[in-house]
């Protein structure tokens, strides 16, 4: 692979059309040495905390490891050994371009991540294709969980021990694990080396995020029986998770006898029918089965009280660490309507807002951003039965804008419905784009040498007064000039770029405020001219 070097020996400024702005450089006689970023089955992961509300972004001192059997065949993205998290909490891997995945030679790809003030994490991706994968790995904070979240975790020992979480308005999970008690993988493996076990308490409100597939819907769960079940939502009373793995990367599956669990209900929650649950209820219990990626019902609890603090609880014996859930169920749709957009818009990069109400009372059932290029579509599953209609907005998921008066609103249509509805949309003024232009100033009789340049120049950019970055636009070597809707004329924007974000990010630019329509990142060296 060729390598390119960029020697920053002359000024090097990023500016507006139409505005200047003096910088020095910080860079002089400063060599740097990028290559060429891999481009097949790569991963693209950002850690960060999982509490969106905290000031920290990134986990501090961020530790990570790739481990397991194919560690061997990954790489960091540019090919390289060395495996370390950017100071933003982004790490680039790729798997050595000489040994890609195939769906007859799979690779696992397993990293361990471990920073200050909170737990570990194991994180596990199977590719099977050169497709890249992007992805975010949260990691929760011991002392500052998420709203809706209690977590505890310990060294594994094989002395008698409990793991008990901190309460969630005065409800909580505790584990008691006895005297020698081991832990294997799915396979039957011991663990080896480190061990880490961890019990996590959801909350309904916050477990979609965290239990599997993202979702408290199932579309293919398996009842007591072993039989299909129709496709459900889970109307849960708790959710809590059961978690053990290795430094080695081993995911542990099992424990060698049964372990006891005990969690309590949180307080005011209500059955299906309306009525608060009470000692003595029976209420279905599910265990989620990772060989069969289903949710799988178990024998029913009963609820308990507990004499000293009159809280509602559950116990019950349990020999596999995985997802369980404490849920009634309904049933939804599982194929539901699609709608087909039939615009004036096309290559826009924003989405719109928009929400189904129900068509008899008007209430809010469902928010979300949809795609309003002409053609595209947009399919609604997996929602319990109603009739419902489709409202969009002109407000979209960039910089916002009126969600109060709809630009479409459908006839109403019933979530099982599996039809495909024409929806128009027409737009008296499409959203602005702003071109942003990679320009390379080279010294009279000279010329650009596009091998020289990156493959690829990502650029972020960040409202001010704000303290996220947002993905821009990827500008190529053949392709400089690239269009985006994602900004506005008027607002103050910074910006910054890199080939490699693994790397960090040195192209940057001073607050700037964008008045026209065209953004021009000029580079004048001759280091990319011939």
């Amino acid at each position: 692979m060729k390598k390119v070097f960029y020697r920053f020996s002359t000024l090097l400024c990023l500016t507006l059309i139409g505005i200047s702005f003096g910088c020095e450089n910080p860079f002089e006689g400063i060599e740097f040495q990028f290559k060429d970023p891999l481009t097949q089955a790569t991963l693209h992961i950002q850690y960060t905390d999982a509490n969106a509300g905290s000031r920290i972004k990134t986990p501090p001192n961020l530790q990570v490891a790739v481990v397991g059997e194919d560690a061997r065949r990954i790489k960091n993205l540019t090919g390289g050994e060395l495996i370390k998290p950017s100071s933003e909490g982004f790490l680039g891997l790729a798997v050595n371009p000489q040994d890609l995945p195939s769906s007859q030679d799979p690779v696992t790809v397993t990293v361990w991540a471990e920073a200050t003030g909170y737990l570990s994490r194991l994180s596990q991706w199977q590719l099977s294709t050169p497709d890249n994968v992007t992805t975010t790995v949260p990691l929760i904070s011991a002392s500052q969980p998420p709203t809706g979240i209690a977590a505890s975790q310990q060294d594994h020992t094989t002395a008698a021990h409990t793991i008990q979480t901190a309460a969630i308005n005065g409800a909580n999970a505790q584990w008691v694990l006895p005297q020698n008690t081991t832990l294997s993988t799915i396979d039957g493996q011991y663990a080896r080396g480190e061990t880490k076990t961890t019990l996590y308490y959801y909350t309904p409100q916050a477990a979609p995020t965290y239990l599997p597939n993202n979702s408290i819907r199932s579309f293919n769960g398996v009842g007591q029986n072993g039989q299909k079940l129709p496709a459900f939502i889970f109307e849960g009373l708790v959710f809590f998770q059961l978690e053990g793995f290795t430094r080695e990367g081993q995911l542990l599956r099992r424990t060698s006898a049964p372990t006891e669990v005990s969690v309590a209900i949180q307080p005011n929650k209500r059955l299906l029918n309306g009525q608060l649950p009470k000692e003595g209820d029976s209420i279905p219990f599910w265990m989620f089965d990772v060989t069969r990626n289903a949710w799988v019902q178990q024998a029913p609890l009963r609820l308990q009280r507990n004499a000293q603090n009159n809280q509602l609880f559950v116990k019950t014996q349990l020999s596999q660490l995985t997802h369980y859930a404490l849920a009634e169920t309904q049933d939804i749709c599982e194929v539901g309507p699609t709608f087909r957009f039939q615009t004036n818009l096309s290559g826009v990069d924003i989405l719109y807002y928009a929400k189904l109400v129900d068509a008899s009372t008007n209430q809010t059932v469902y928010e979300t951003y949809v795609n309003l290029n002409n053609g595209a579509q947009r399919a609604f599953s997996g929602m319990i039965q109603r009739r419902v209609k489709l409202q969009v907005f002109r407000a979209n998921n960039y910089y916002g804008g009126d969600q109060t008066t709809p630009i479409y609103v459908s006839e109403p249509v019933d979530l099982c419905d599996t039809r495909t509805i024409n929806a128009p949309i027409s737009f008296e003024r499409p959203p602005s784009k702003v071109s942003v232009q990679l320009d390379v100033v080279c010294p009279q009789g000279r010329q650009v040498d596009e091998a020289k340049l990156p493959a690829e120049l990502r650029v972020q950019y960040q409202l001010v007064g704000t303290d996220n970055w947002v993905d821009l636009i990827t500008i190529y070597r053949t392709v400089r000039t690239v269009a985006s809707n994602r900004l506005e004329i008027g607002k103050r924007y910074r910006f910054r770029a890199t080939p490699n974000p693994a790397i960090g990010w040195p192209f940057t630019q001073k607050d700037t405020t964008l008045q026209q329509t065209l953004y021009k990142i000029d580079i004048e060296s001759d280091t990319f001219c011939k």
